[in-house]
């Protein structure tokens, strides 16, 4: 299979007449894998653009460098666009196809934990740490992003559970109902976070309301 040069994508990676031709342009780039690493920052331009398509082959771009994107994205983790410090947790949470736990839709209960912790390249400790940082983020979705991914790998849980209550109380429905998922695989030791569930049983989002039942009783809240 020929590829095209990546010089020759780099053009149509700014394209902002022709959102196929963006979207065609990094699906091109990914087939070069880490050769596209000097294209990075305009690829996670790209993971914001208008056109979903275009956002999920950005991101997936990215997680498929493996621990190669981990340095850009340490780097955009002290950003000073929050949107940005967002979307590099999201991305260090998958990073080297480590995907995420999901939920069955119907159940509204998280299964449990994947002990394996993404390719990062570095002392996992490191990369921890820098969630456990952002728990204290002047925004809440940098937060909720951080305490996220504690909880995916089981670290700090009790000092995740104060982020998910806040989301519970200010997050948007879908928000609200990852906050009470990862609350109800945390357990007993977000007890703290009750009022907030029993609240969140009463919301308008059915699937938010039967997350944060199932919470209140793995956390044993009667």
């Amino acid at each position: 299979m020929n590829l095209q040069p990546p010089e020759d994508i780099s053009a149509q990676l700014s394209d902002d007449t022709d959102w196929l031709n963006r979207a065609i342009a990094v699906r091109n780039l990914k087939a070069h894998g880490k050769a596209a690493l000097p294209w990075l920052s305009r690829v996670f331009e790209l993971t914001f653009d208008p056109q979903a398509p275009i956002q999920d082959v950005s991101c997936a771009l990215i997680k498929g460098l493996d621990s190669a994107a981990v340095p850009f994205l340490l780097e955009r983790l002290n950003s000073e666009t929050p949107a940005h410090r967002q979307r590099a947790i999201e991305l260090l949470m998958e990073c080297g196809w480590r995907l995420c736990t999901t939920t069955m839709l119907v159940e509204q209960v998280l299964g449990e934990r994947d002990p394996v912790l993404p390719d990062w390249g570095r002392d996992p400790e490191t990369v921890i740490g820098l969630f456990h940082q952002r728990l204290s983020d002047p925004d809440i979705r940098v937060r909720f992003a951080s305490a996220s991914a504690l909880e995916e790998f089981g670290r700090y849980l009790p000092e995740t559970v104060h982020v998910f209550v806040e989301i519970l109380v200010h997050g948007t429905d879908h928000e609200q109902n990852w906050a009470a998922l990862r609350l109800g695989r945390i357990g007993k030791p977000a007890v703290d976070a009750c009022n907030a569930l029993r609240a969140a049983a009463d919301s308008d989002h059915g699937y938010t309301r039967l997350a944060a039942k199932n919470a209140i009783s793995s956390i044993g809240g009667g």
